[in-house]
């Protein structure tokens, strides 16, 4: 097999065989970051009841718990793939971060199980600025915003598998045989990435990778923001992240506390839109972003400013909707606003980044989105519905944490009070939603800022 890279891939629309089978491998183990990243997601109604904890709880596992190690490791990860072996690097943090996963179905208190999702973003951290950096070495500038796109269907496709195969897992044999079950896979991923990918970066004349020339990271990264496109673009990346980690991570919930739904029945939910809506979505925003590139490519941060702001729109819909059917409807459409952003986001990173700090301008992106984003996201919609749910509970019937631990009431409750804990827990969480639909707003104008800022042509 042959390999490319940037410098020597097809101009055009064209692709060799090579960058197909590349950008399907990624795309496994995109799935596979995502997948073990969400599978909480639908999980937290059981593990909530099982292990008697609040939504604030919920949320420091699904934001600061995944978010502090994620970006630490990012950084220094991004760093030393930048003059080490790719693939390498990022088939041992694979399976570092699957084996993490598969431990989180064994942990027997609340302490292990925000142990073991630390150790899921310590590994996912080397995954979106590696994969991102191989996927520039073998794509050129006008075909990143579809390569990225069809790399990032992994994201829905795991929104999909995710939510159905973890809620239907959970409903039969619990949440614990749920998380095994997702991390096992990405152990063959890794053996196959590492045996089957090559470093993409161009090659001297010895057939050796071209390494870049040794660069200070402080340095690195004042250039990186001294471009003031990309410094709108990490600004409204954060806020997206925001918006995307708050609906997502409760939106299951939503629907089993709202319209009663079982698990299951919420997991098919999520999984037509966060995964079918959120493929459409996906291919629709990299078709977009490349056709209306023109000379300088705009359009990769004006694509992500429509879908953030039909997402933000979208999801108030689907929270002022009493009926069923409607709540859905603007659930899904939500859902592929939300995901149009996916390819134009990540390959506007990438056109703008000088080509020696591609995985480095990644990372600190990603610093952004999963720091401001992920880490403050759901633990921000998990805080607001505690503090709405107890306003809304009757002061007569006592404090809504002492009577309703968990969100619901203790057994042998009285039915009014039975009655009362589900009324409360549900207005919290309707109205915690409505955080990251203001913060999908302010992306919206950011990305507009990024897409006016940028004044360089794109790069050939």
């Amino acid at each position: 097999m042959t390999t490319t890279s940037a410098a020597t891939a097809p101009k055009a629309g064209a692709w060799r065989p090579y960058q197909y089978y590349v950008l399907f491998v990624l795309m496994l183990v995109n799935t596979s970051n995502y997948l073990d990243r969400g599978i909480l997601g639908i999980l937290q109604q059981p593990i909530k009841d099982d292990l008697r904890l609040t939504d604030w709880q919920l949320g420091i596992l699904g934001g600061p718990a995944f978010a502090i190690l994620y970006s630490v490791a990012g950084l220094p990860i991004a760093r030393l793939a930048e003059r080490k072996n790719r693939v390498t690097i990022l088939s041992a943090a694979l399976a570092f971060w699957s084996t993490m996963t598969a431990l989180c179905g064994v942990a027997g208190a609340y302490g292990q199980l925000l142990l073991f999702r630390l150790g899921v973003g310590a590994g996912e951290g080397a995954c979106t600025p590696v994969t991102h950096a191989i996927l520039a070495d073998y794509f050129t500038a006008r075909q990143r915003g579809m390569a990225m796109a069809v790399m990032t269907t992994s994201i829905p496709f795991a929104h999909m598998i995710a939510p159905l195969a973890g809620g239907l897992i959970a409903h039969t044999w619990g949440w614990r045989a749920a998380f095994i079950a997702a991390g096992l896979p990405g152990l063959l991923i890794a053996v196959l990435m590492k045996t089957t990918v090559r470093d993409g970066r161009a090659k001297d004349e010895h057939g050796a990778p071209v390494r870049p020339q040794t660069s200070k990271f402080l340095a690195d990264v004042k250039l990186i923001f001294s471009i003031r496109a990309f410094l709108f673009l990490f600004i409204a990346s954060a806020f997206l992240g925001q918006a995307i980690t708050g609906t997502n991570s409760f939106s299951a919930s939503y629907f089993i506390r709202e319209h009663h739904m079982t698990v299951a029945q919420a997991g098919i939910i999520s999984a037509v839109g966060l995964g079918v809506a959120g493929l459409c979505g996906t291919m629709l925003g990299g078709f977009l972003a490349d056709r209306f590139a023109g000379a300088h490519g705009r359009s990769y941060a004006y694509v992500c400013a429509l879908a953030a702001g039909l997402a933000g729109v979208s999801f108030l819909g689907a929270l002022a909707s009493g009926a069923l059917p409607l709540a859905v409807t603007f659930f899904l459409i939500a859902n592929v606003a939300s995901e149009m952003k996916n390819g134009p986001n990540f390959a506007a990173v990438q056109n703008l980044a000088p080509p020696h700090m591609r995985a480095t301008a990644s990372a600190v992106l990603m610093v952004g989105v999963i720091v401001i984003g992920a880490g403050f996201g759901p633990i921000e919609v998990g805080a607001a519905s505690d503090f709405i749910a107890s306003r809304n509970f009757p002061a007569a019937l006592g404090a809504f944490s002492v009577v309703c631990p968990g969100g619901k009431a203790l057994a042998n409750a009285a039915p009014d009070i039975v009655a009362s804990c589900k009324a409360a827990s549900a207005a919290g969480l309707r109205g915690g939603l409505v955080v990251p639909c203001i913060a999908y707003m302010i992306a919206m104008l950011f990305f507009l800022l990024s897409g006016r800022a940028i004044r360089a042509k794109l790069q050939t």
